[in-house]
């Protein structure tokens, strides 16, 4: 069953990846699919030359590495909950990362198990929840990362301009800057549901069902 879950969302293409987590941001009834598509491309090309000056910058071995080198303090948890929890790792100002270990744990068993190292990648689920942190904690100290900008204006009045983020290229940065840093095969929101299957296989296929009801816009909007 989970090889056939992940063997089905193989085939997402960035396109499709990034018009879901449209789908689930606030303000994307503001944006046309074209304006979509393009912001998503400029967000991960910005992850993408992101890793290219950490690399040249810190030379590091590993995301571990990296993140010793940040000043980042990497704490470990164990929280495995049958009832089953969506957050698997978190970024807490201004410097903490938490990665909950024992469901990683579980997550590689599985990878191991049903043999999808083969089709996504041999990553560490640890190495890549902390990579997607990274990410997140460099949004808070990097001015130029695309994801951390404000793009969508809401209002104007005048020279006044009300202008928010566009909350949703966060994950897509992340997601885009966990992928390059790990060296994983395929895109990272596929761990939402390899992640989830160990401890509430139910709810892992309830989440590899809404990524399969992922359509094209069909609305257009100016952007």
């Amino acid at each position: 069953m989970i090889r056939q879950w992940v063997d089905d969302l193989l085939s997402f293409t960035d396109d499709d990846w990034a018009r879901y987590s449209f789908n689930r941001d606030p303000l994307v009834g503001r944006l046309s699919h074209a304006c979509q598509v393009d912001h998503r491309q400029k967000t991960i090309d910005s992850a993408l030359a992101l890793t290219m000056r950490l690399r040249k910058d810190y030379k590091y071995n590993d995301i571990h590495h990296l993140a010793t080198q940040l000043g980042i303090r990497v704490l470990k948890k164990e929280f495995l909950s049958s009832s089953g929890y969506s957050v698997f790792a978190f970024f807490e100002e201004p410097d903490t990362i938490t990665v909950y270990s024992d469901n990683a744990e579980a997550t590689d068993r599985i990878l191991l198990q049903h043999a999808l190292y083969e089709m996504v990648g041999y990553v560490r689920t640890a190495d890549l929840l902390l990579a997607h942190e990274v990410y997140h904690y460099l949004e808070k100290h990097v001015p130029d990362i695309y994801s951390a900008q404000k793009h969508l204006t809401l209002w104007n009045i005048g020279l006044i301009k009300n202008q928010s983020r566009i909350i949703c290229l966060e994950e897509i940065g992340a997601m885009a800057f966990a992928k390059e840093v790990t060296g994983l095969k395929c895109s990272p929101y596929l761990f939402n549901v390899i992640m989830m299957y160990p401890q509430n296989p139910q709810r892992a296929k309830n989440i590899y069902e809404n990524y399969m009801r992922v359509k094209p816009i069909s609305k257009e909007l100016s952007c």
